[in-house]
């Protein structure tokens, strides 16, 4: 083998053991240059060209900080999605290729990225965008991936080069606090390396601004009849048409952009996780009668008209209710000590919610019991309950578990919290709150603080009304502080 080698065997880490690599060579072409730490083999360019030893110095870099055998782990907690980890990932190596005296910022590109941001933009991507220009930032690949973009969407460009400017500000944040670069151990959680936790709350916030929340669809409205309603269809139909030549609006607004940040960094040697959810099915020895969930909807055949007013704007006069009973609705409920919970407060919301799942979860500070315990399910309840943990720990855990007990799509979910959310032997933290603020937003989770609020979402779900939404103020200033915007 001729040529310009790296050589990783000279760097040094502390998450992983000394060895021997194999290197391999390839075109400096995008996609092909590769570091395998966990195998010790790196796959690089090896001319002396500037763009060549750029992409070895490149490859260098992620031998010497990226996630070795943990970055599997650090997909599983969920924090941020494995494509806005990646991307950040890139964009920290650039930036610490950079602090080593390298110009990826002249050097580093293939050529391939122009067209990439013509044909994203093009099909309307903006997550992908926004990954993409992460992903391409603190290099040369940047300004002709964003070029391409602007051939088509001059205001999505704009607010991408925001984007990059502002992840580069965190991370130089991060740099100068002298955490960016770590490869020591959490040793207390054991995740490896440290500087990829700066990644990760940053990566948090890249998915949020790729992923913004759409807004509630309107409710079904009964179709209008006659020359006025064809009147307004024609109208709207011509206002869109005049649309479609207009550069679309960027999903995220630059003024909305400024007031976003990543979750706070909790310093060297902390990395807030959730604990290992364990479920236990406690004896289920009582019957529980009814559904959780029962819908109302409009009908044409009834005895009680209770829609009159469908019949001046209703073309098919459906003016009665037809009721159809729910079934595979959830409710969980924080079991731990801020929520100050008596064994009679349980059994009541256990004897509202008639035939729903009903579970209660908390943790201890070493997690060695079981900490979700389910009370009620398929029409049976529990006759006692037994002692619980009385911390929290395995919050989110605890409610992703209930949104996949649904029955069906629209089976509701309720989560009675104070919103005090925090993981094994943690303070409150904003990044797991967050997470528990994305599952409630996803799957549109009624969220209620103690026992008589969570009794009345009961009771208002089966009488076929819409919850009045509840935040906890915990998760409205986290979700302010973080966002820019409020928790609605």
């Amino acid at each position: 083998m001729t040529g310009h080698l790296p050589i990783p065997e000279m760097l040094g880490r502390k998450d992983t053991a000394h060895g021997q690599w194999t290197i391999d060579t390839c075109a400096p072409v995008r996609g092909l240059p590769m570091t395998n730490i966990i195998d010790k083999k790196m796959i690089v360019p090896t001319d002396p060209a500037e763009t060549e030893r750029h992409i070895r110095a490149h490859e260098m870099v992620h031998a010497k900080v990226s996630p070795a055998e943990d970055f599997q782990k650090w997909i599983i907690r969920g924090v941020a999605t494995e494509t806005a980890l990646r991307a950040v990932e890139e964009f920290r190596v650039n930036l610490l290729l950079k602090k080593a005296g390298f110009d990826p910022e002249k050097y580093l590109l293939d050529g391939s990225e122009r067209h990439a941001g013509e044909q994203l933009s093009e099909r309307g991507d903006w997550a992908g965008c926004v990954y993409t220009t992460v992903g391409f930032s603190s290099c040369a690949s940047l300004k002709e991936f964003l070029t391409g973009v602007r051939r088509n969407n001059r205001e999505w460009g704009a607010t991408l080069l925001a984007i990059s400017k502002k992840v580069g500000k965190e991370l130089e944040k991060s740099y100068k606090a002298g955490r960016l670069g770590s490869t020591e151990i959490d040793q207390r959680t054991q995740l490896a390396p440290l500087g990829f936790a700066e990644v990760e709350r940053i990566a948090e916030m890249i998915d949020r601004i790729a992923n913004p929340p759409q807004p509630e669809p309107e409710e079904e409205q009964p179709e209008q009849a006659g020359e006025e309603g064809k009147a307004g269809e024609e109208a709207g139909a011509k206002k869109e048409e005049g649309k479609a030549g207009a550069p679309k609006k960027a999903p995220v607004d630059k003024d909305a952009l400024k007031n976003m940040q990543p979750a706070k960094s909790h310093g060297r040697g902390s990395v807030p996780q959730w604990g290992e959810l364990k479920v236990r099915k406690l004896p289920l020895t009582r019957h529980a009668k009814g559904g959780l969930g029962r819908k109302r909807k409009a009908t044409d055949m009834g005895r009680s008209p209770r829609r009159i007013g469908n019949m001046l704007t209703d073309p098919q006069k459906r003016i009665f209710d037809s009721t159809k009973r729910g079934n595979g609705g959830v409710v969980i409920i924080d079991g731990s000590g801020s929520m100050s919970l008596k064994t009679e407060d349980i059994v009541r919301i256990v004897d509202t919610a008639h035939g729903a799942t009903v579970a209660v979860y908390s943790a201890d500070g070493e997690n060695k019991k079981d900490n979700l315990l389910i009370l009620a399910e398929k029409g049976k309840m529990v006759s006692s309950l037994p002692d619980r943990n009385g911390g929290n720990g395995v919050d989110a855990p605890a409610l992703r578990w209930a949104i996949n007990q649904k029955q069906h799509k629209n089976a509701p979910v309720i989560f009675i919290t104070d919103g005090a959310v925090h993981g094994l032997r943690d303070g409150y933290n904003d990044l797991l709150a967050m997470d528990c603020i994305n599952l409630v937003l996803k799957h549109k989770v009624t969220v209620a603080n103690d026992v008589n609020q969570g009794v009345k979402v009961l009771e208002e779900i089966k009488a076929g009304r819409k919850p009045t939404k509840w935040y906890p103020r915990l998760w409205r200033q986290t979700y302010r502080e973080l966002t820019g915007t409020e928790l609605r």
